[in-house]
């Protein structure tokens, strides 16, 4: 299998078993340590943009009475821009949580790791609402005011549990 040359980013080629010792070296080196980086974190943030889509997909096909064989209520647009709002807020660097309606009309996000870990995070009229079972026996949840910020102890959960890294 061979590869061609446009099929390689340029500065993996530049990169590649190169070390200078001349100031200007040691720039270049920096530069290109700053584009792979970069790089990286524009290819680990991709996946919000599919969980955007799929937020609208969820809200279209949850926006009746009902939509759940029961008495669910709709999900409003209201809950599809809150849902986009917390999905901006989660780190990168975390697995990719599943997209899932609440028969309340609201969006949520869960994480499963493993058969002992599990986890839902969702905005609800004007809080932050979370809860999670880990390691079979130890239990978390809380309510807190949405105030677009990700509170620490709901990181602390999604990096300790569910990173990717």
């Amino acid at each position: 299998m061979s590869t061609r040359l446009t099929d390689v980013p340029l500065y993996s080629v530049l990169a590649a078993d190169v070390e200078g010792v001349s100031e200007e070296s040691r720039q270049i080196s920096r530069l290109l340590a700053s584009i792979s980086f970069q790089q990286r974190t524009l290819a680990s943030s991709l996946w919000k943009d599919s969980l955007i889509e799929e937020i609208s997909q969820v809200s279209q096909t949850c926006n009746e009475q009902g939509w759940d064989g029961y008495n669910a209520e709709p999900l409003s647009s209201l809950s599809a821009i809150r849902a986009t709002e917390l999905l901006e807020l989660l780190p990168n660097d975390i697995q990719i949580p599943n997209v899932v309606p609440d028969p309340g009309g609201d969006i949520s996000f869960e994480w499963h790791a493993g058969s002992q870990n599990d986890f839902t995070l969702g905005v609800t009229g004007q809080s932050l609402v979370y809860a999670g079972i880990f390691g079979g026996s130890s239990e978390t949840y809380g309510e807190e005011r949405f105030s677009r910020v990700l509170p620490l102890a709901v990181l602390g959960i999604l990096r300790r549990y569910f990173s990717e890294v």
